[in-house]
């Protein structure tokens, strides 16, 4: 006898939403000079919630990364739409933003902190697909 094994809500939800990634991503494939300079450097690192946070810097930095998030925010609302929340999609880009960092860039931790990815794996959320 074959058993068919179903998945609950959330983690459907997770693996649908990962899969949208996918479409997202050509909207982080557009960096422009300052935003590499400014992640090379250090000064911003990827949130766990999908967004890109300050880690040093003036009001310049800030006003960069608002602008990112912000163009973040409208391809997570339209990505999401019918798929899952706006959070889970944001959480779940997360995941891969931070998985995709290049040793030398920083992330945000799990207990908060900004954390400098090494030449292993970064340190992932748990609930990351």
């Amino acid at each position: 006898m074959t058993r068919i094994r179903t998945i609950g809500a959330p983690v459907a939800t997770a693996v649908a939403t990962f899969l949208l990634i996918a479409g997202a991503s050509s909207a982080y494939a557009q960096r422009t000079p300052e935003y590499a300079a400014a992640r090379a450097a250090g000064q911003v690192g990827e949130q766990r919630d999908g967004y890109l946070g300050v880690v040093s810097g003036g009001a310049d930095i800030s006003a960069m990364v608002r602008d990112i998030n912000n163009k973040r925010r409208s391809v997570y609302t339209s990505a999401a739409q019918g798929k899952s929340t706006i959070e889970e999609y944001a959480f779940t880009t997360g995941c891969k933003l931070i998985r995709d960092t290049k040793a030398g860039e920083k992330y945000q931790g799990l207990d908060g902190s900004w954390k400098t990815r090494g030449g292993g794996a970064p340190e992932l959320d748990p609930r990351c697909p």
